[in-house]
């Protein structure tokens, strides 16, 4: 009669670890059409239907397309896989370079670095200009220094989406996500203020959509991937601005 309470008890103990790994709910970020970080949640996290993220399903999954790519003699996966914390840095600095209008820049930036690491040489650890947090990098030339560079006060990270809704079904899709061999990452930014500076109006919320490999397969390319709505800056709507002539996202999707 002990054993069996000691059986039950452990039954009862891994029922419960299994429903609490479950129903813990993915993160949103605050974020409006995509849910979900796998950079940062568990891999089993509960989407917005409730269920656990299919992570063994997508694994093997992508562990049969492997071998067929193997097969066919040729591969989607390098095995000089960059990492994702670089990935993450790099389109940060992307991103930031581009608000500040130095996008040729950047080029020059990345080109540079991707020669010191072909020659072997070390790259210092400033060269990715403290974008791990969204700060802006120098400007090449300043000029003025009071006014601000945008009326909206935005900030900008980097996520890879476990779920979306599809732009072209408007339909949840569950976003392919493999840490760490395959991680869809994209820069989203966020509007932090309601008012714009300088002038009279509301800061705006703006979108673009993503391009994602998605369960189920999407529409858009032959190997299953679809359109997904991820914000993308934050703009000024003048006071006296006429009514309706914002692009309003959710009247895109279908059935939405």
């Amino acid at each position: 009669m002990e054993l069996l309470n000691k059986i039950f008890s452990v039954l009862l103990l891994i029922t419960f670890s299994a429903s609490a790994i479950s129903s813990s709910s993915c993160s949103s970020r605050g974020l409006k059409f995509v849910q979900g970080d796998a950079l940062t949640d568990s891999p089993h996290c509960a989407g917005p239907d409730g269920r656990a993220y299919p992570f063994d399903e997508i694994s093997k999954y992508h562990s049969s397309q492997l071998r067929q790519q193997l097969r066919n003699g040729r591969t989607l996966f390098s095995s000089d896989r960059q990492s994702p914390e670089v990935t993450r840095k790099e389109l940060l600095a992307a991103h930031a370079f581009g608000r500040e209008g130095l996008t040729e820049e950047y080029f020059k930036f990345v080109q540079t670095r991707r020669k010191r690491q072909a020659e072997g040489e070390s790259v210092p650890a400033s060269s990715d200009n403290s974008t791990q947090t969204g700060e802006k990098p120098a400007a090449a030339c300043s000029g003025g220094g009071d006014t601000p560079a945008r009326l909206c006060k935005s900030s900008f990270n980097t996520t890879a989406p476990m779920y979306g809704v599809s732009l072209t079904s408007g339909k949840p899709v569950t976003i392919v996500q493999i840490f760490p061999d395959l991680l869809q990452q994209v820069v989203y930014e966020t509007c932090d203020s309601k008012e714009c500076d300088l002038i009279h109006g509301e800061c705006v919320q703006t979108y673009i959509p993503y391009l994602f490999l998605v369960i189920p397969l999407g529409p858009v390319t032959l190997t299953g991937q679809d359109y997904v709505l991820v914000e993308s800056g934050c703009s000024c709507r003048p006071k006296y601005a006429k009514p309706g002539t914002d692009p309003n996202p959710t009247s895109i999707i279908p059935n939405f």
